[in-house]
């Protein structure tokens, strides 16, 4: 019997994995729907009615799994510093997670230990790579898979990792080499030992490619994503793109692959994309994940309905056609 793909939305719980504290506000139109033009957010941004409604509608849209990105949206037990105002309690999230796994999705956590993305993580930002960090990546990992009563996965994020994506903040960090993989195989350690498989973006793919070819667990779901036109019309950010060639190249070196796309940036993202992977037979796609990019927010119901059904259409068109 073939394994069940996986069909997953991307859901905000927490807010502050974009923004570095003091960093100024963003200016840019683009990033008026977008996590990133938010400021730091001292107080909990998450509507538990409008999610509720969207995780009664996803079923219906084809999607069997809804990951959900914590960061400081939760008063962890272990270190309670961390949660923002209004955070939900390990017991409250508990609850959230028991009621979308009774609506027939699977919850997937979300950790974002990128540097780029970590702002979330309070003081422990400033401390990659240190026996601290890892204690605290540790005591977090474990717990969030007690809250989430041993889930199948862990995304750990992982992305955009570079000087330019943190050129709006206040404290710039980007692990070499060494340090970075010594900071990965810890969390990679830490997922397998509460039995969840780890799960990434794929940007390592695109900046380490030897050394991702040599080091990277096979054990590690991959997500890279694509969120542009794949017909030419925006040059480079097409076929010719890095981010779109590297599907292939994870198809070639024997990643399974959950590929995610958007309505973020381009409305005919997700069935261009699909159908593109459909027509290029690939063998490792373990399934596929969208994402709104936008927060959990009444204003924003109809956008997020809206990115899950483009992603929900294209699974009619081209889902049977993945192994």
């Amino acid at each position: 019997m073939a394994e069940e793909k996986i069909w997953a939305s991307l859901l905000h719980i927490g807010t502050n994995m974009w923004r570095d504290k003091d960093a100024p506000p963003l200016v840019d139109d683009k990033y008026i729907t977008h996590p990133s033009g938010t400021l730091w957010e001292d107080e909990m941004q998450f509507d538990r009615e409008v999610f509720d409604r969207v995780t009664d509608e996803l079923p219906s849209l084809g999607f069997n799994t809804v990951v959900l990105d914590i960061g400081d949206g939760v008063r962890y037990d272990s270190h309670p510093e961390i949660g923002v105002k209004g955070a939900l309690t390990p017991d409250e999230l508990r609850e959230l997670v028991r009621s979308v796994r009774a609506k027939g999705l699977n919850p997937v956590p979300k950790l974002n230990f990128s540097a780029g993305h970590d702002a979330w993580l309070g003081e422990y930002e400033r401390m990659l790579t240190t026996d601290i960090y890892r204690q605290v990546i540790g005591d977090l990992i474990h717990e969030i898979c007690d809250i989430f009563e041993k889930p199948t996965h862990l995304h750990l994020g992982m992305d955009e990792e570079t000087a330019n994506n943190q050129a709006a903040y206040g404290h710039v960090v980007v692990r070499a080499e060494e340090h970075w993989w010594k900071d990965f195989y810890h969390m990679v350690d830490c997922c397998e030992k509460d039995n969840m498989r780890p799960w990434i973006w794929s940007d390592c793919y695109w900046h380490r490619p030897e050394s991702f070819a040599k080091k990277m667990p096979k054990s590690v779901l991959q997500s890279n994503w694509h969120y542009w036109a794949l017909k030419g019309e925006k040059g480079d950010e097409g076929v010719q793109s890095q981010c779109f060639r590297a599907f292939f190249g994870l198809e070639e070196l024997g990643y399974d692959q959950v590929p995610t796309t958007t309505i973020w940036s381009h409305a005919g993202n997700s069935e261009q994309v699909v159908k593109a992977l459909s027509d290029a037979k690939m063998k490792n796609i373990k399934g596929f994940m969208t994402a709104s990019w936008v927060l959990t927010h009444r204003k924003n119901y109809h956008y997020i309905l809206a990115d899950a059904a483009l992603l929900g259409y294209a699974k009619e068109l081209y889902g049977d056609t993945f192994e």
